[in-house]
């Protein structure tokens, strides 16, 4: 019961800030996450709202990004394979980033190649989720594209995770855009939402399936 208070009174401490539900399902997939050895936050740079902060390592975490002005950021363009030189990471995170590269291949391949033998990729993808350029948005992966892409690529060990879900939940994220600029109704909405959400799985359990916010994926090279 702790924890579930815990848990409950974090996630709404998050919405009352303005983050969305999807990046507050990132943010606990992170925190689960087992950490041994560097890291590498791909197509990400040093930002208060990083997912990447709540990560448990006592590892100072390297950002690569194609438009970071950070001397110590990694310049890479992820649609260009081999840029990197030999460098090579234990762990590479790839979050709310697959959505904005065109060529998803060679940023999957990037992925594998500078990953060390044995080293773990984490990554995370909206699905039903507003267009959002960063500084362009082209697409949205099923569980099962990302299966297949992961493979192709020459990932192992497999696991695509559904992040939040729902009908009431998908409504949530959308008007939450709106209704944040209103103290405190966005964590009343969601607590509606969840409830509606849980109401609707008692007769079809494939809701959250069906209507993902999104997906957080693991491989191992």
């Amino acid at each position: 019961m702790l924890a579930f208070i815990k848990k409950f009174l974090f996630v709404h401490k998050l919405i009352f800030k303005g983050y969305s539900l999807l990046r507050i399902a990132q943010i606990n997939e992170v925190k689960r996450i087992e950490i041994n050895g560097s890291v590498l936050d791909l197509g990400s740079k040093k930002s208060v709202t990083n997912v990447t902060n709540y990560l448990n390592t006592k590892n100072k975490i390297v950002y690569g990004d194609n438009y970071s002005e950070d001397p110590d950021d990694l310049k890479i363009d992820l649609e260009k394979v081999g840029q990197l030189n030999g460098i090579k990471y234990d762990n590479i995170l790839l979050l709310n980033v697959l959505e904005h590269i065109f060529d998803y291949k060679s940023c999957l391949q990037n992925c594998h190649s500078i990953l060390n033998k044995n080293g773990k990729f984490f990554g995370s993808t909206p699905f039903i989720f507003r267009i959002h350029g960063s500084p362009q948005d082209y697409f949205r992966y099923t569980d099962d594209a990302l299966k297949r892409l992961l493979d192709d690529s020459g990932f192992k060990e497999i696991e695509i995770k559904i992040l939040e879900g729902g009908i009431f939940a998908c409504f949530y994220s959308s008007i939450s855009t709106i209704t944040r600029k209103i103290p405190f109704l966005n964590n009343i909405l969601l607590i509606i939402c969840q409830t509606l959400d849980k109401c609707v799985y008692l007769f079809s359990k494939s809701m959250k399936k069906i209507f993902p916010l999104g997906y957080f994926f693991y491989g191992e090279k």
